[in-house]
């Protein structure tokens, strides 16, 4: 393997590869050593078709998922899948004094492995504002108490493994919903990274306190890729595509069924009525069963191939005007890679508590991109090249986060 600066990109799923071919496009001059992709195996990987975009990297690493445990009975399998892992990782050829560790996700899986097998290279974090406050999460021991397996890891087989210890509490006392147990490295990520990509819609959030080694950015866009210009260029003559993303109603149950399908199919038929012409495609959610044969599809057309919206996103980028879903993080995802996406709950009777939790989820978005009154026509309120203008997009973060890296090594 050759002597030159080398890349090492960590992700845990198949809907951060985009991200990795971001940041693989934006920095390939400055790691003429080549850039390799670390990635987790599971299930989402097997069910994506990710392989043709495999050539943007110049190997790829694939590591076991090591599954947790619910007791001493797997213990012993727990402790040889981490040192197994470890061994694997560390056998990498990574040059702690010329290449750099990228971790795009994966951080209390792949991540966690990459940094405590390398501890010396220089190693950036990208990771959004969400996330981050998930790994700064502290929990009162009063509160919150170790779970079996996490117990487990942190007090035997992590040491023993020599991987970074985790934190993984659930409250004494169950209030249930999502986000109540406290899952994290020990250490804060400003101890275990050299840089930190902060990453929000905006692009211009800090944390608070936040330190000098933190760079602002917006989330990676697919127009960052080199070969934007020439695909969207191909595809100016193709119809364009409106794509409807589905939920699974039926399973989630927020409201009564037939009061969702009542203010849905008004939804599909605002679609209709506002893209004559498109191509209109509705995509289920993975978990949907049978949603789709209570709704009224006129004129749309449906793709069950369960593809992850990332990639569906990579694979059609050019193609797409513009994308819509009731309340999924998939129109979000559109709308940080510069798509013209909108989100509809406002158009559904939610309860307070609900539409409290889709504006948290949703964050800081802009004014258009929410639709609540379906008299008046959608606003196409972004050109997909912004997201690669300005100091803060992605692509020029990752330029200032390697910059710092000359600062870094003469510290050392």
């Amino acid at each position: 393997m050759s002597n030159q600066p080398k890349l090492w990109i960590v992700i845990s799923r198949p809907d951060r590869l985009p991200n990795a071919l971001v940041a693989a496009d934006a920095l390939r001059q400055r790691f003429p050593g080549g850039i390799y992709l670390l990635r987790e195996e599971s299930k989402w990987w097997e069910n994506a078709n990710w392989r043709e975009f495999s050539g943007g990297f110049a190997e790829v690493h694939a590591f076991p998922k090591v599954r947790t445990c619910r007791g001493l009975k797997d213990l012993r399998r727990l402790y040889r899948e981490n040192m197994d892992r470890q061994r694997g990782v560390g056998s990498l050829a990574i040059d702690p004094d010329r290449d750099v560790l990228l971790c795009l996700a994966g951080l209390l899986g792949l991540g966690n492995a990459a940094l405590s097998a390398h501890p010396d290279v220089y190693k950036i974090l990208c990771v959004s504002q969400k996330a981050y406050g998930e790994l700064t999460r502290t929990g009162d021991r009063a509160r919150y108490r170790f779970t079996t397996s996490g117990w487990l890891q942190n007090r035997f087989v992590e040491p023993m493994a020599g991987v970074e210890r985790t934190i993984h509490y659930k409250p004494r006392i169950n209030p249930g919903g999502d986000g109540v147990r406290l899952r994290r490295l020990q250490k804060d990520p400003e101890e275990l990274f050299d840089v930190i990509v902060f990453m929000s819609n905006s692009g211009g959030e800090l944390p608070d306190r936040a330190e000098h080694q933190i760079i602002p950015s917006r989330f990676a866009s697919i127009a960052e890729l080199d070969d934007f210009p020439a695909k969207l260029n191909r595809a100016q003559d193709r119809q364009h595509r409106v794509i409807f993303f589905g939920t699974p109603f039926l399973l989630v149950r927020n409201l009564s069924p037939d009061v969702y399908i009542e203010h849905l199919n008004r939804c599909l038929d605002y679609i209709r009525r506002h893209y004559p012409g498109r191509d209109l495609i509705y995509r289920p959610h993975p978990f949907e069963k049978g949603e789709a044969a209570r709704l009224k599809f006129e004129g749309f057309r449906i793709e069950d191939d369960r593809e992850v919206a990332d990639l569906y996103f990579l694979r059609h980028f050019a193609e797409i005007e513009a994308v819509y879903s009731v309340s999924s993080t998939v129109s979000r995802t559109a709308l940080n890679n510069g798509l013209n996406s909108y989100a509809l709950w406002r158009c559904f009777p939610f309860s307070e508590t609900q539409t409290k939790f889709f504006k948290k989820v949703m964050g800081n978005v802009p004014p258009e991109f929410e639709i609540g009154d379906l008299t008046t026509p959608p606003i196409a309120y972004q050109d997909r090249k912004s997201s690669v203008l300005g100091q803060n997009s992605f692509s020029n973060a990752l330029q200032r986060a390697v910059d710092l890296k000359a600062s870094a090594s003469a510290v050392r």
